[in-house]
């Protein structure tokens, strides 16, 4: 039965509500505002049960999702608060196909029911698994439904998956990652916002904010104002400037203006005003009319000069007007947020729940300053809906984004949130894919040149079933070609979760998880993301493992494919991987230079991932009862396996990749050796006996050589 009495009145349990100033919605309400326990970042926060009409279904819906907030099923916890609003919208989609199966109410569901439902929704197998388990759910909640419950067990016995006829498979993360050449130049100008057109917005910012002080202290006699207006034409005259112009994103509120080089040939009066000094124009507004059509118009209008824009040197954009620079605000919030979120792996729930106090430093041992932030993770398995503390270890410029947000924005108790104006009270920044797309948008307005967009399209592959192009069909035909590329180019749809995907595979597709700074982000040095791996307890680790795993696998696909073409390599495990690499191609059915089925290739290549270990001048195939370094890491306290110790190892494999490294290091050697007159002679003896092995290492491998 359903619970009685006061305790039933209430939605929400009281371990959610404790300390909070009321205990959130009733259960008489039909429309639920949960906004009392969750984020703030949070947008479904309303559960309108008016979309159902039945009183009797509505109620059920009530008691069922109130009844999983308190208490957990199927050997889960409660339902959190952030998912009531998607389990409102599954009961109503699983009701109304019950209903066309032919069962209008719970008790009316039967075996034959739930069949027909299944079958409707198999076109879909992950919705069909999760409609099942919604009414697993359903029938586990039955004795906390006063009126209207399920009279069956759905599938008893059966999983959900086991039901629909879906394998449950932990693949590889499928979220996209940012092409290099789309995430290149919107971070380049993210940080180019945050280090440097941030000084021009706030010195802008202030500007504004002085000529009004001025304008607001000064009492103006009859005729003064037409006098200052009278002056700020002649010295605008005299500067070689034009009239300040209406922003060509309003010019639509006056009619008949004529836009020449995108500048609207008409003035901006509220910017006249505040550079004159005087309240309103309008009294005067054939004087400015005239001047403009006698010195021009200019976009923007105030006097802060923009920085210059490295890939030009030119200014970055025109001057600002107070609308234009509404804009860049926006635009800038949206870039401090790419900052962030890319170069912290942090989720974007957890980058727009940041405080304004979040950033951090702490010395390491080895005396180098730390840069750290600290937040909130909401997802995990047993979280609270409050978060767990964390911190996650930064480079310097995201510290230089939060100082930008605290200096823009003004909202208390978020680093994102800021006055909305009017009524609206402080807002949070929100919608980031659509604020994405625009930033994108606008940094191709300002850095196009001739050649290109500065954030490129990216050309689509050809949908399923398509006829590629052939030398038959069109026979050279390069214009055709260049028109179908041209066709299928769209911009990048950018998503929240590709900036912590696109991080992760980065991170695991370096050598040792190294990002080379001067590479990709513009510093000097090369930055070692130890935070990355651990020290978060966001599961971002995780995912820069699972990462690993996939980039190790695609590492030993292309030693295989190398050894397959013919490619050489040495070391004492070479013997043992290329019995290895002919077992599999045998039972590939491959020919030599070709590979029958790519996918079955890495399944069977799976298993050396497992003893792989990359290096720098070898790889390792690590077996404990023939490392060389096994009987040395013990005493010197070090885990195997040591790689400085490959190089006469029986576990050791080196093939085309690492011969240019291995030539780097003779090169070294040779240097070294040349400079080693004044060492000792048994130095000089060591440098060159590692000269002369890494000479045998490379002969082993560039057969040409040898």
């Amino acid at each position: 039965m359903a619970p009685s009495g006061d305790s039933a009145e209430f939605v929400l349990p009281k371990r959610l509500t404790g300390g909070l100033p009321n205990r959130g919605p009733r259960l008489a309400e039909d429309i639920w505002d949960l906004r009392c326990v969750l984020p703030r970042t949070w947008r479904t926060w309303r559960l309108d049960f008016t979309q159902i009409v039945d009183s009797v279904t509505r109620r059920a819906a009530k008691e069922y999702i109130a009844s999983r907030l308190s208490r957990g099923s199927l050997g889960l916890g409660p339902l959190k608060a952030t998912t009531a609003a998607t389990e409102l919208r599954t009961f109503i989609v699983v009701m109304d196909d019950l209903q066309a199966v032919g069962a209008p109410r719970l008790p009316d569901v039967d075996h034959t029911h739930l069949d027909a439902a299944l079958k409707r929704w198999k076109s879909s197998p992950h919705t069909a698994v999760r409609n099942v388990t919604f009414l697993k759910h359903l029938s586990a909640h039955g004795p906390f439904l006063s009126e209207d419950r399920l009279g069956v067990l759905p599938w008893n016995g059966r999983s959900a998956y086991g039901v629909v006829g879906l394998q449950r498979v932990k693949g590889e993360n499928t979220t996209p990652r940012i092409p290099e050449e789309v995430l290149a130049p919107l971070l380049r100008a993210a940080i180019f916002y945050v280090e440097t057109a941030s000084g021009d917005i706030l010195a802008t910012q202030k500007e504004i904010a002085a000529l009004e002080a001025a304008r607001n202290g000064r009492r103006l006699v009859q005729g003064q104002a037409r006098e200052r207006v009278l002056s700020f034409i002649t010295e605008r005259r005299e500067a070689g400037r034009g009239i300040p112009a209406v922003p060509l994103g309003t010019a639509h509120t006056v009619p008949g203006a004529v836009v020449v080089d995108g500048v609207p040939q008409a003035p901006n009066h509220r910017l006249v005003s505040l550079l004159a000094g005087v309240a309103k124009t309008s009294h005067v507004l054939a004087l400015v009319v005239e001047a403009g059509k006698e010195i021009g118009y200019e976009e923007g209008g105030l006097k802060t000069p923009m920085s210059p824009w490295p890939g030009s040197g030119g200014p970055w954009r025109p001057r600002f007007s107070p609308f234009t620079l509404a804009n860049e605000l926006s635009f800038l919030r949206t870039a401090c947020w790419i900052v962030i979120a890319y170069l912290s792996g942090m989720r974007d729930m957890e980058v727009r729940e940041l405080g304004r106090d979040c950033a951090l430093t702490k010395r390491g041992a080895d005396g180098r300053t730390r840069y750290k932030l600290r937040g909130r993770v909401y997802k995990g398995k047993g979280r609270e809906l409050s978060g767990e503390e964390a911190e996650w270890v930064v480079l310097d410029v995201v510290h230089q984004a939060v100082a930008v947000l605290r200096e823009i924005n003004n909202d208390p108790g978020h680093l994102f949130g800021y006055h909305g104006g009017g009524h609206n009270g402080y807002v949070l920044l929100s919608n980031m894919p659509r604020r994405i797309r625009a930033f994108r948008d606008h940094l191709n307005e300002l850095f196009s040149t001739p050649e290109g967009l500065y954030v490129p399209t990216i050309t689509a592959a050809p949908p399923p079933g398509a006829d590629p192009i052939t030398d038959d069909a069109v026979p050279n035909d390069t214009a055709v070609e260049a028109a179908v590329a041209e066709s299928t180019a769209l911009p990048w749809a950018f998503d929240t979760r590709q900036f912590r995907r696109t991080l992760a595979w980065h991170i695991a597709h370096q050598p040792f998880g190294v990002v080379a700074g001067a590479r990709q982000y513009k510093h000097a040095a090369i930055t070692m993301f130890e935070g990355y791996a651990g020290t978060s307890a966001s599961g971002f680790a995780d995912e820069v493992a699972a990462e690993e795993a996939v980039a190790k696998l695609d590492y030993v696909e292309d030693l295989y494919h190398d050894w397959n073409d013919g490619g050489a390599s040495a070391g004492g495990a070479a013997r043992r991987i290329e019995a290895e690499f002919d077992r599999i191609r045998s039972e590939l059915g491959d020919l030599p230079g070709v590979v029958a089925s790519p996918s079955r290739l890495r399944t069977l290549l799976h298993h050396l991932t497992k003893t792989l270990h990359l290096g720098v001048l070898n790889d390792c195939f690590y077996q404990s009862e023939t490392a060389v370094c096994r009987k040395r890491a013990k005493p010197l306290g070090r885990p195997v396996p040591m790689l400085d110790m490959c190089m006469n190892c029986p576990n050791s494999r080196r093939s085309a990749v690492h011969l240019p490294r291995l030539e780097r290091a003779h090169d070294m050697a040779r240097a070294e050796l040349g400079e080693a007159a004044g060492l000792p002679q048994f130095q000089q003896l060591a440098i060159a006996e590692h000269l002369a092995t890494l000479t045998r290492l490379i002969a082993e491998i560039d057969h040409e050589d040898t």
